[in-house]
């Protein structure tokens, strides 16, 4: 069993579960419940004697931390020697109750069905906006020993269809210094 760090141990439960599995717990387990409260989070009981003990008070305090998980912290002392804390540390004589109870509503809450955290709606995805248009690529032909154009990727089909260019005719596409074949660029 490990307890948290300043007190108290966390299950992984709804407030009224945890609340609920302590005052089903209790009695079951040789605990008197003198009081409860839910409202305030707070159940007094007792233990009844033992060879060691006169028995003990103890005050248990139950603390929403979120919807699906909640803390319980456990204060007891003896009956006939005034109140000792021993907050769920499982400290001196105190520590059998504590860990008794602790354990308890353990295994009880282990038959609940655990909280379900809500899953967030999906957010509507935003629509992806339609590709930019293409600037209309434009070509430099190299022809007769002069580089003319530009030229429309439409208009290098024409000049290929009326046999002013060859498919092997240096090409290159503007603003780019990389010479290629009409074929290659218009590909």
């Amino acid at each position: 069993m490990s307890f948290e760090s300043g007190g108290g141990q966390r299950f992984p439960y709804t407030y009224s579960q945890v609340f609920e599995g302590l005052l089903r717990t209790l009695p079951n387990n040789g605990f008197k419940i003198k009081s409860h409260d839910k409202d305030v989070g707070r159940i007094e009981c007792s233990s009844g004697m033992s060879l060691l003990s006169w028995g003990e008070n103890v005050a248990i305090s139950v603390e929403e931390i979120d919807p699906y998980s909640t803390r319980v912290a456990i204060g007891s002392g003896l009956k006939l020697q005034g109140t000792r804390q021993a907050i769920i540390t499982g400290e001196g004589k105190n520590a059998k109750n504590i860990s008794l109870i602790v354990s308890a509503l353990s295994a009880y809450l282990k038959t609940q069905k655990k909280p379900e955290k809500a899953i967030p709606p999906a957010q509507p995805s935003t629509p992806t906006p339609p590709p930019r248009p293409m600037k209309p690529v434009s070509f430099y032909v190299y022809v007769s020993d002069e580089v003319k154009g530009p030229f429309s990727a439409t208009q290098l089909d024409a000049l290929l269809k009326m046999k002013s260019i060859t498919s092997t005719t240096p090409c290159c596409p503007e603003g780019s210094n990389d010479w290629r074949t009409v074929t290659e660029c218009l590909g």
